[in-house]
């Protein structure tokens, strides 16, 4: 019994045992809580696929981004529609057609090259002059050539119109505020003198053809010219030309000033550089830029003229008038007949001198007219700048001239303007008017 009862006991011992190490492999898996099982639960799974609701804004805004492009380029598309030479076009292409619209392009005629690839297109200088390069397109017309030359207002540059097969020269006014309202005057004054003379704006002056805006500068389009005076001048060696040839130029340009006198309109800035020649070899001329013009009655610059041709009053800051356009015009007579400038000058003081040297002294009442007079005057009312009057007359400088030549000159640079010449008085002078048998038009030189 006791020995049956061990047994039982060992028999149950080894069970127990067996049954023991089966829980201990049991335990080795990792347990997990109720907590953890509702987590796992609302975990959502890993999807590898692109995400579908991504791909439906991508595509809905793909759509937006085409449909935009299209209203913006649609106008420009038509505009080209019948064009032979451009068949497509970019959208930053078209864009910029339409930002770049004229009053002259009704059409592309001529696309040039472009200088700069970003779409912040940096076309200006730092003095916002027009960064003008060969072979450019102003208004996808006008095709640069080159430079002709540079001033206060802006720019001019040779170029070929692709429309009419021509070259012309294209003035581009700098992009800055007081520079376009003069450009804006400038074009009412050609346009107001081209209006009310056929013979002006055939002849005397120079012919405007069209203007237009294009990158926020105004330009405007002139016949191309050939040589200016001052350069015709030094073409010929710094020798002057024949009297005959001089008595023409001068005629023109009287002519010219006839017409804008007649219209109160002061030119303001005489010089041979202004004075165009037609032709290199004939003396046919045109009376160029209009920047510094002015109306009589509505003068918006004080400080005018150049100052080898700058007449007193303006020295004196007294208020001027047409007269000035007579002094510059007497100056430049000289200059023509003798190749040498009459008063060449570094400053005003210098200037002053040298009318003392011509003319002697001013009469005082007029120099204290001027709202500078204390720079040449002092407080006694006494010159403060010496020099030795008369000392190189106009005699001296048109030496083997005839009289009336000299006469001419005397009645253009008088002190005062009221006793100077005027336009209609200087073309009914003996010397201008004189018959010389020819036409305008011969050989210059």
């Amino acid at each position: 019994m006791i020995a049956k009862l061990h047994a039982d006991l060992s028999e149950t011992k080894q069970h127990d045992t067996s049954s023991s190490t089966l829980k201990q492999l049991v335990r080795k898996k990792p347990k997990i809580s109720s907590f953890q099982m509702v987590n796992t639960k609302f975990q959502p799974k890993e999807d590898t696929s692109p995400p579908k609701l991504s791909i439906a804004q991508n595509i809905k805004n793909t759509k937006n981004q085409s449909y935009a492009n299209y209203k913006r380029s649609i106008s420009f598309t038509q505009e080209i529609k019948n064009s032979s030479t451009i068949e497509t076009k970019t959208f930053y292409e078209c864009k910029n057609q339409c930002i770049n619209k004229t009053l002259t392009n009704d059409k592309i005629y001529y696309e040039g090259r472009t200088e700069y690839e970003s779409e912040e297109m940096v076309i200006d200088d730092d003095e916002n002059y027009y960064k003008g390069f060969v072979g450019n397109s102003l208004a996808y017309r006008y095709e640069i050539l080159e430079t002709l030359g540079k001033g206060t207002f802006g720019e001019v540059f040779k170029c070929f119109d692709h429309k009419n097969n021509v070259n012309v020269a294209i003035k581009i006014i700098r992009n800055q505020k007081p520079y376009k309202e003069s450009g804006d005057q400038e074009l009412i004054f050609l346009q107001e003198i081209s209006q009310s003379s056929e013979e002006a704006s055939e002849k005397f002056i120079v012919k405007l053809l069209d203007n237009f805006t294009f990158k926020n500068h105004l330009c405007f389009v002139f016949e191309l010219l050939s040589l200016n005076l001052f350069q015709a001048i030094e073409k010929n060696i710094g020798q002057g030309f024949s009297v005959l040839t001089v008595k023409n130029i001068i005629r023109q340009i009287l002519k010219a000033l006839e017409i804008m006198h007649g219209l109160n309109i002061i030119h303001c800035d005489i010089k041979p550089d202004n004075i165009m020649l037609k032709d290199k070899d004939k003396n046919l001329v045109r009376l160029i830029d209009f920047g510094s013009s002015c109306k009589e009655n509505r003068r918006f610059m004080e400080y005018v003229q150049n100052r080898n041709y700058r007449a007193p009053e303006i020295v004196f800051d007294i208020d001027y008038t047409k007269a000035i356009d007579l002094w510059s015009l007497g100056c430049i007579t000289v200059e023509l007949l003798t190749g040498k400038s009459l008063f060449k000058a570094e400053n005003e003081q210098e200037l002053f001198k040298l009318f003392v040297g011509t003319f002697g002294y001013p009469e005082k009442s007029f120099v204290k007219k001027g709202r500078r007079c204390n720079i040449f005057l002092d407080r006694q009312g006494r010159f403060r700048i010496k020099t030795t009057p008369n000392i190189n007359t106009l005699c001296n400088a048109l030496q083997g001239f005839d009289l009336e030549i000299i006469n001419f000159v005397e009645a253009c640079l008088k002190w005062n303007p009221e006793q100077r010449i005027t336009t209609s008085q200087a073309l009914a002078h003996r010397w201008i008017a004189s018959s010389d048998g020819s036409e305008y038009e011969y050989e210059l030189i």
